[in-house]
């Protein structure tokens, strides 16, 4: 399969051809400049021509089309392969905002903002976010339109994954919208790559075509039919900064654009595909072995006698149309071998397909490696190897930290975005600087933690209202420390004033028995 596949070079297309290639002049001697390094004479003088017309900034785009197809398996040479790669995106997504995230006002700012206002605010920006994490908050209103049926921020963070690049739109009424990559073109300052001058939006319809063109200044929308200008609309932005959040996964810094989380694995994919599609071929030839003719001296006149023979077209599993010789042995009463010919049939050996799986198992092992999800996450059983286990998941919440950290960037530029359109028509909402605040990934065994801070409290290394927190019991410690030490004074109180009303008690009936023993004491008795 692998010789009869013809695929492009898929991964990114440049926007613009930056390769130079340069001829050795003819009969250029090797120069030796480092021991063990040879270049071609003028070859420097060359390359330092070279670096004033190549630029620095990578401004490669990926193929959406293409990506999109692998991860839904349509992508010609990926059909089976490009099953890990929803697999994958789901995994890493789920891991990094699965259990929820807190943005706020920063604590910095509670000395300078008025306490009321922050609270408000960090009201607004906490139902903000736990509905872009959460589809089945009700908004309170019902509309027609056909865009919320999952969750936004998850299934946008999966994109980005997935693609490379996503973008995320705050209208001006608060809302978001999610625009294809594909459809985006960002203006860049020519004198400064990083700076964004204008982010340009087409979007194609039955016989329209709609661009929005969003500047720091203002928004600009004109609708199409064919060449013809039905309408051009232009509004204010209040905001002063372009409203478009731009997540790029694994840029570098002289990039513009993310990288697709399958570029690397694009290999192992292919790889996959051919190996289970010849392991299938292998199993039903097992089923349906060939009828093998060996030894023939002359295969024309074999053919040729066996008339009945006849073209069959069949499609390979790439969709190509193909053609083959078939003979109709059903039809053919006898067949006739040429001289030195016999026939049998043929199949693999039974144990290839135990060679199959093991080549199989290298690949998901690579793909383990690169991707850094543990085998039990992918559904493996853990057995035996619960040690090695409790290593894998221990460098996963370390990666998945660092994924986190990564993605707090865009999070924190798409609420402060939020939070400054909510600010131009509700006067009580507060524009700050925000903190993003995670959850642990994995929750800490309670047992272990109770020892710890029993410990500590017996050696009086840890207070009340430490430990308490330690142990995450209630909201506030210390209110609840003071409010438990005060029912305990009182329930001491309490048990001393009990405990002499006993001991009055028991004293008078010791008198009582002790005088009633008195009066029957005889005379003169000691």
């Amino acid at each position: 399969m692998a010789g009869a596949k013809r695929k492009k070079n898929r991964g990114r297309r440049p926007a613009a051809s930056r390769q130079t290639i340069f001829e050795t002049p003819a009969g250029a001697e090797p120069v030796s400049e480092l021991i063990g390094r040879y270049v071609v004479g003028d070859a420097q003088m060359t390359l330092f021509r070279s670096r004033s017309y190549v630029k620095t900034v990578d401004e490669t785009i990926p193929d959406y089309e293409f990506y999109d197809r692998l991860r839904r398996c349509k992508a010609k040479g990926y059909t089976l392969g490009g099953l890990f790669a929803k697999r994958i995106e789901r995994v890493i997504a789920s891991w990094v905002l699965g259990g929820g995230l807190t943005v706020t006002l920063h604590e910095s700012q509670g000395q300078t903002l008025p306490k009321r206002r922050a609270d408000y605010t960090n009201g607004l920006v906490a139902e903000f976010v736990q509905s872009l994490l959460d589809a089945g908050i009700d908004s309170g209103t019902v509309t027609d339109d056909d865009d919320r049926n999952n969750s936004l921020l998850l299934s946008t963070y999966k994109d980005s994954l997935g693609l490379g690049d996503q973008y995320i739109i705050v209208n001006a009424d608060g809302s978001l919208s999610v625009a294809s990559p594909d459809t985006v073109t960002v203006k860049r300052d020519p004198l400064n790559y990083r700076r964004v001058l204008s982010v340009t939006l087409q979007t194609r319809t039955d016989g329209y075509i709609i661009t929005d063109e969003y500047r720091p200044d203002g928004r600009t929308v004109t609708v199409k039919r064919g060449d013809q200008l039905l309408s051009a609309q232009s509004y204010q932005n209040l905001l002063g900064v372009i409203p478009v959040v731009h997540i790029a996964h694994d840029r570098s810094g002289n990039e513009t654009y993310g990288h697709p989380i399958h570029e690397e694995l694009l290999p192992l994919y292919d790889q996959y595909d051919d190996l289970i599609y010849k392991q299938l071929d292998g199993a039903k030839l097992l089923g349906n072995p060939l009828l093998t003719f060996a030894g023939m001296e002359d295969i024309n006149a074999v053919i040729n006698a066996n008339d009945t023979a006849e073209d069959d077209q069949y499609y390979d599993k790439d969709g190509n149309l193909t053609n083959r010789k078939q003979l109709n042995i059903d039809s053919n009463a006898v067949l006739l071998i040429g001289k030195g010919g016999s026939a049998s049939f043929t199949s693999p050996p039974v144990g290839f397909t135990a060679d199959t799986k093991t080549a199989l198992k290298s690949l998901f092992l690579l793909l383990l490696d690169h991707t850094g999800i543990p085998e039990f996450v992918w559904g493996g059983e853990m057995g035996s190897a619960r040690a090695s286990s409790d290593t894998q998941m221990s460098q996963f919440v370390k990666d998945i930290e660092g994924w986190r950290l990564d993605a707090g960037g865009w999070i924190i530029r798409l609420c402060k975005l939020w939070l400054m359109t909510k600010a131009l028509t509700d006067p009580k909402a507060l524009v700050g600087t925000l903190a993003l605040e995670w959850p642990p990934l994995v929750q800490e065994d309670k047992e272990i933690r109770l020892k710890q801070v029993e410990t500590g409290r017996k050696e009086t290394l840890l207070t009340d209202e430490t430990a308490l927190a330690l142990l995450d019991l209630v909201d506030d410690p210390a209110t609840e420390v003071a409010a438990a030490r005060k029912e305990a004074q009182e329930r001491q109180e309490q048990m001393v004033a009990n405990d002499e009303t006993l001991a009055f008690n028991r004293g008078l009936d010791q008198a009582q028995q002790d005088a009633q023993n008195g009066g029957d004491d005889e005379p003169g008795s000691i």
